[in-house]
């Protein structure tokens, strides 16, 4: 009898401690769910966008600098805004026509009007200017060179002072790794309307010719071509505030 009894206990402490540890695995899944999910939203609202695709990085890819153009939707023309080349990763001002982009490690400043850049500061390590913010102008997101697990640091760049905040994430995370993925390509969708780059090609007498476009969808519409590069690589493109201009980058020498 008395055996009984302590087998009987034995199996009841065991499953009670299985039943709070597996609430306790429920309690941490659920913890690092949340956290992720509030990384990806903060940024998500930080960008003022509407979601973000989980496939980004594509053919734009291609592109690593050129000149700086600008696309104009209403009446649907581009321009060039620059001639010296080297510049990647343009990105508006909040609140004004005026645009940041790279060259190198140096923080520029283009008038919307054209001509070339002005530089502002340098920046260790960055790599890309995401998109500024649609809550404080005075910030912009940013990615850095990745540490020692590879993967590349967030980071949100205050456009006074030229410091770079890391914004941590959880690299074990896979909704938080989407997320930084999706932030390294150049497809956003704005509400009813998508922004994204896209290869087009056309034959030649020397065979198949083949480059990338920005585009731009609204709702269930036909793509429409924004860039028009007609053979020259473009891509990093992005939207303004007031939803009419594109800046985007033309490969040179093609």
């Amino acid at each position: 009898m008395n055996r009984f009894i302590v087998c009987t206990f034995l199996l009841a402490l065991t499953m009670s401690s299985a039943s709070s540890q597996a609430d306790k695995n429920t309690t941490a899944n659920a913890a690092k769910s949340k956290t992720a999910t509030s990384f990806t939203e903060k940024l998500l609202k930080f960008l003022g966008v509407s979601d973000s695709p989980s496939t980004l990085k594509g053919p734009g890819d291609e592109v690593a600098t050129g000149e700086l153009w600008l696309a104009d939707l209403d009446s649907g023309t581009t321009r060039a805004l620059t001639s010296a080349g080297g510049y990647r990763s343009p990105v508006f001002l909040s609140g004004s026509k005026n645009i940041l982009a790279l060259r190198g490690t140096d923080v520029m400043q283009i008038p919307s009007a054209g001509g070339e850049g002005r530089k502002l500061y340098s920046v260790h390590a960055i790599t890309k200017l995401v998109g500024c913010s649609s809550e404080d102008p005075g910030k912009v997101l940013i990615l850095l060179q990745g540490g020692a697990d590879g993967y590349p640091r967030v980071g949100l760049l205050t456009l006074s002072t030229g410091a770079a905040t890391v914004v941590p994430y959880d690299s074990s995370s896979g909704q938080d790794l989407q997320t930084v993925e999706s932030l390294q390509g150049w497809s956003r969708k704005y509400g009813d309307q998508q922004i994204y780059v896209g290869r087009q090609s056309r034959q030649a007498l020397s065979g198949t010719v083949e480059w990338t476009d920005v585009f731009r969808r609204v709702k269930n519409a036909e793509p429409v071509d924004v860039s028009q590069c007609d053979g020259t690589n473009c891509g990093q493109p992005s939207l303004s505030d007031n939803k009419r201009l594109i800046v985007f980058v033309k490969a040179r020498g093609e």
